[in-house]
């Protein structure tokens, strides 16, 4: 008799669980710190600003060096790939730079970190010809504390592919838009202090409060202020 299989239980991943607070405060990013790129292959992705990143991890942990920070435990330059001259043939070879960090950080008075490899191409050939790369280990240790950072949750979105969405994107920008409006009082209490105006000097000191409201607000607000100020003309 066969035997009957029982489908996988699906585990899903509940956000508001204690243990993804940090990474669910950091997983969003900026659009405007963010560039597409392709490599040879077809591969295309998603690149992110790494002062940006450093400004959120600053802002989760603390200062650079005191909240948290990275120390390179080993590098090696690797040998890569043949470099081929279309007339001599192989003239030698890639070279590959690899560093191995530890980034530590302070959460809730505990100091935690976790490991990370980044690479860069060291010597190598493009269609200009061969080169060498001489910033390679400041871009190698770049690529790791990035890496790092997203084993924290530091960018999530754009490693869980998300930005491969536009509406996503659209909407994240919107969002970011909305947070970095300047805060202040609402059409409502806005309008409710114009209409409340007793001379043209309170009336000017309550539309000059509006920086806060979007377009169509400021619209409605100096509908209603126009309208106080012709009657306090007409009473005065």
């Amino acid at each position: 008799m066969a035997k009957t299989k029982t489908a996988p239980t699906v585990t899903t991943i509940d956000s508001a669980h204690p243990n993804l607070s940090l990474w669910e405060s950091v997983q969003a990013t900026d659009p405007d710190y963010t560039k597409s790129f392709s490599r040879s292959g077809g591969f295309r992705g998603t690149a992110i600003n790494h002062t940006y990143q450093q400004k959120r991890a600053t802002q989760a942990f603390g200062p650079k060096g005191l909240g948290w920070g990275s120390r390179i435990l080993d590098e090696k330059y690797a040998e890569g790939a043949p470099i081929v001259h279309p007339q001599h043939g192989v003239i030698g070879r890639e070279v590959i730079h690899v560093v191995r960090i530890e980034l530590w950080y302070v959460r809730e008075g505990q100091r935690g970190s976790v490991e990370a490899f980044g690479q860069t191409q060291f010597v190598g050939s493009n269609k200009h010809g061969v080169y060498t790369d001489e910033e390679a280990p400041k871009k190698s240790l770049t690529d790791a504390e990035s890496k790092a950072l997203a084993s924290l949750g530091f960018s999530a979105d754009v490693h869980l592919g998300l930005f491969d969405d536009s509406k996503y994107v659209n909407d994240l920008s919107a969002r970011v838009a909305e947070a970095e409006r300047p805060k202040g009082p609402s059409l409502a209490e806005l309008t409710a202090k114009v209409e409340a105006a007793s001379n043209l000097d309170e009336l000017k000191a309550a539309v000059a409060q509006a920086a806060a409201l979007n377009d169509a607000d400021r619209t409605t607000l100096r509908a209603s202020y126009t309208a106080r100020k012709a009657a306090l003309e007409a009473a005065s």
